[in-house]
């Protein structure tokens, strides 16, 4: 059976090995064979990759992506991009505060995606409502995840994405279960990447405060003032992504059905 030619230089994702893998190297006046060092580092960004549990619908959205619109939006864009650059020497993790469908999750997406691909970081991306669901799905008998081996990865990353902060019910042990983990990413100066929706501090409408409103008092004063310290804020304001592309839809609909 005849050998399949390799791949020409034109045609294989790697110019180095040609896609074989192995590269021969004189060591010592001794012809050995190494791997290669491109292929090498593309297995393991992949593995990283996989192992950030990015989301789907997040996977493919880079920083190119991101409409930066409007200034507030640039900035935001622009801090997020220099954050990456300087990885590892940041002081700070970064806190992006803002509405609803602003592009909060898209700019943690692509810190994380970059800096595994550009600097092979170890990572992980939450969202805080599935990983609550997880975390008590996984109390159950038949449940093939302990909470313990849920919980590890998150304090050990490198980079933790954490979507959603304070979206989840306000009961103790949600809070008890996100103090875990950022009260251990604060005591080690591991790098956070936060976001929410809520305001930082009570909105009062009424004479009376209305109870759970903000970020500090879902999360509790102390972990509130710990985020303050290990994150830098990022504030994010603009119409709603989402919004615009269904009005955008329903006005595309709407043309056609009077045209005809």
């Amino acid at each position: 059976m005849a050998k399949e030619p390799l791949a020409s230089e034109s045609e294989a994702a790697c110019l180095t090995c040609r896609d074989s893998g192995w590269l021969v190297k004189t060591l010592d006046s001794v012809e050995k064979v190494v791997p290669c060092p491109h292929c090498h580092s593309r297995a393991k960004s992949a593995k990283l990759l996989g192992n950030a549990q990015i989301p789907p619908r997040y996977f493919d959205l880079d920083f190119d992506e991101f409409s930066a619109t409007t200034k507030v939006l640039l900035r935001a864009k622009r801090r997020c991009e220099e954050f990456v650059e300087a990885f590892p020497e940041v002081p700070r993790g970064l806190l992006l505060v803002g509405p609803c469908g602003v592009g909060k999750t898209h700019l943690s997406a692509a810190i994380l995606k970059a800096l595994i691909r550009e600097k092979m970081i170890s990572g992980r991306f939450v969202d805080e409502t599935e990983f609550l669901r997880r975390i008590q799905y996984s109390f159950g008998r038949d449940s093939r995840e302990t909470e313990r081996e849920l919980l590890s990865p998150l304090m050990h990353v490198d980079l933790l994405v954490w979507d959603d902060l304070g979206t989840g019910r306000p009961t103790e042990w949600v809070a008890e279960t996100i103090r875990t983990v950022l009260n251990h990413r604060y005591t080690y100066s591991k790098h956070t990447i936060l976001s929410t929706n809520l305001p930082l501090q009570p909105v009062r409408k009424t004479e009376l405060p209305i109870k759970n409103n903000s970020l500090d008092e879902r999360v509790g004063k102390g972990l509130y003032s710990r985020i303050m310290e290990m994150c830098e804020v990022v504030k994010i304001d603009g119409e709603d992504f989402r919004t615009e592309v269904l009005k955008s839809g329903l006005d595309s609909y709407e043309k056609h059905r009077n045209s005809h």
